[in-house]
């Protein structure tokens, strides 16, 4: 009896801390930080559709360099904050992005050959409590070029790192 007693005793304080240990874990990811499956193209070439990555869902603090995920139309996006409140925002002649007149796109964002003109040509000031968001495939406009500044409360969270990347063959 004595031995059956402490096994029990053992197996039960094992399930305890199993518990534990899965709601500690469940608390965590289902407050403090996420983990999602990438399925849109906005940023290839850094995150990729497929990939995974793990979020902060808590920090209310972003910084230009940081790639969200926010609520824009009904639609969750993900895109990287290239401008904060106050600054100027501008698009050069060759459809370069300008942040207080310092070019942030690697290449062209805007494709003047559309016979379109230059929307943001006088600067576009990001209001008050808002980021500029930019995509880093610059073909898929949806972000800031497209709705303009995104709200701080729109943002779900911030990408802490990239998990798995997955590869297309």
């Amino acid at each position: 009896m004595k031995i059956n007693d402490e096994a029990r005793r053992t197996w039960v304080c094992l399930a305890l801390k199993a518990l534990a240990i899965i709601a500690i874990l469940w608390i965590s990811f289902g407050v403090f930080v996420g983990l999602r499956r990438v399925s849109d193209i906005s940023m290839n070439g850094r995150i990729n559709d497929g990939d995974f990555v793990l979020f902060n869902r808590i920090s209310k603090k972003y910084n230009v360099g940081d790639i969200v995920f926010y609520s824009q139309d009904n639609h969750e996006l993900m895109s990287e904050i290239v401008g904060e409140e106050d600054d100027i925002i501008t698009l050069d002649d060759d459809g370069y992005l300008l942040v207080n007149g310092i070019i942030v796109s690697s290449a062209p964002v805007y494709d003047y050959s559309l016979g379109e003109s230059n929307p943001f040509r006088e600067g576009y000031r990001v209001p008050k409590g808002a980021y500029f968001v930019l995509n880093s495939n610059y073909e898929d406009a949806d972000d800031s070029r497209s709705f303009g500044a995104i709200k701080k409360s729109n943002i779900k969270g911030s990408v802490i790192a990239l998990l798995l990347r997955t590869r297309s063959f």
